[in-house]
């Protein structure tokens, strides 16, 4: 078709944004979905090398790289290749691979048990969300979030299924949880504006924060939303990546889900309808590449849904029958998770080190790969303004890039996420020397008259 919109037939289609030729819908992709996500991008393409030393430190980036070794040495020796990988396979993801993921999360993390019959498995759990967010919700309705939280949940929601993020900020900053009477608050504003509430999307470990939550929280929200008719998703990507002592231990939601049908408290068929676990092998496995991701649900529609839609976000039978052969290997995963967590210590440990050293304030983590990094009195006014510039001033001259706390939806300007876990130890140590001089240049210079932030 011409760039001008014309077709065959002499017609012509509305124009999109800019006078792009894209639908209306595909115009809206044009804009990353956060202004960092530029910097990001531009970053990496000028890190940090011994032969670069003046380049960035992208510390905004939810990926690991420190045990990557043991992946990739792994994986090498799992790529058979049998005939049947070049022919389709199953679009709700082969027997085998389900097996074995079905089995890896009943022993690693989820706690009761896994049938592989409700595993789906698709190319990342950005496609997994993609896809449940269009089962799950109409266009123009909402999804409520316990923020601060992952800022490409916006993207996964609104670019192609026009879902509504709901954001819902916590009363409680020691824990950053809302209760359920928050979330009914939310929920009751939302429809003042026409938003409908359909579900409620629950990260635990939490990004940005490297928390987890406490089961008697998740129990008062499952059974609030439940009981509400709400769809609950929780997002447990980073399940196997705990290392610090923390007062509440990691505990699934399909395990309160199953504790709850036991007391009586919710119906198996409820549970089995509206309650659901998202999980991938890019975080606690480092294989963000390799586009693996799978949801866990027992609702028969759901199922039923994905073995349609499962074709449009499919991954190759070949990585499929590779990542079967590792997993099924029980000795390697629980040896590699251990590792894993091992080294996610080290580095949370040398990250928070420094940042005391700095007399600098964080929010405590003890799974994932974040520190919720408080920089407040760096700020000129507290306004997000003032945040933007301050995220700049850090990008211009540490050549450092964090994640802004505006960017997960957070209230309050000052705060960034830093992930410490997308570079190894000794580059972080630089990246935490970089900060620190910047930080103590920032405090001279706070008796001299503050320089205007120059903002495009």
């Amino acid at each position: 078709m011409p760039i001008n919109g014309a077709t065959k037939d002499g017609n012509h289609h509305a124009a999109g944004k800019g006078g792009t030729s894209l639908s209306l819908r595909g115009s809206k992709a044009l804009t990353p979905f956060s202004p960092y996500i530029q910097a990001v991008n531009d970053a990496k393409a000028d890190q940090w090398s011994p032969t670069n030393p003046d380049g960035y430190f992208l510390m905004a980036t939810a990926e690991s790289v420190l045990s990557f070794d043991l992946i990739h040495e792994k994986i090498r020796n799992c790529r058979e290749v049998p005939a049947t990988v070049g022919l389709y396979g199953n679009f709700r993801g082969g027997e085998r691979l389900r097996n074995a993921i079905a089995r890896m999360m009943q022993r690693t993390f989820m706690g009761v048990e896994v049938n592989p019959s409700h595993i789906c498995i698709s190319s990342g759990v950005t496609a997994v969300l993609d896809l449940f967010f269009f089962a799950a919700c109409n266009p123009g309705e909402g999804c409520l979030i316990p923020a601060p939280y992952f800022p490409a949940f916006d993207n996964d929601m609104a670019i192609r299924n026009e879902v509504v993020p709901i954001p819902v900020q916590p009363g409680n900053t020691q824990t950053y949880i809302p209760t359920a009477a928050e979330m009914e608050d939310a929920v009751v504003e939302a429809a003042k504006q026409g938003i409908n509430a359909r579900m409620l999307l629950i990260t635990n470990p939490g990004n940005p924060l490297g928390t987890l939550y406490p089961e008697a929280t998740l129990k008062e929200l499952l059974l609030w939303a439940v009981n509400r008719g709400l769809h609950v998703l929780s997002d447990e990507i980073y399940a196997n990546s705990k290392f610090g002592v923390s007062v509440d231990e990691f505990v699934s939601l399909e395990k309160v889900a199953s504790n709850a049908v036991k007391e009586n408290l919710l119906s198996a068929e409820l549970v089995a309808e509206l309650v659901h676990t998202a999980y991938g092998m890019s975080k606690d496995f480092g294989m963000n590449g390799f586009r693996v991701g799978c949801l866990h649900t027992k609702s028969k529609d759901l199922l039923e849904f994905w073995q349609n839609m499962g074709m449009f976000a499919a991954v190759s039978n070949d990585t499929q029958h590779a990542l079967a052969i590792m997993l099924e290997d029980e000795l390697f995963v629980d040896s590699y998770v251990a590792e894993n967590n091992r080294r996610l210590k080290n580095s949370y440990e040398l990250l928070t080190r420094s940042l005391e050293m700095a007399k600098l304030k964080y929010m405590p983590a003890c799974a994932a790969m974040f520190c919720w990094l408080d920089l407040r009195t760096l700020l000129t006014e507290s306004t997000f303004k003032a945040e933007v510039c301050l995220w700049k001033e850090i990008l211009d001259e540490c050549r450092i890039v964090l994640t802004p706390g505006e960017a997960c939806h957070y209230a309050e300007p000052g705060y960034f996420r830093v992930c410490y876990a997308s570079m190894p130890p000794n580059q972080l140590q630089m990246a935490c020397n970089r900060l620190a001089k910047f930080v103590e240049k920032k405090r001279r210079k706070r008796k001299a008259p503050e320089i205007a932030c120059q903002q495009d």
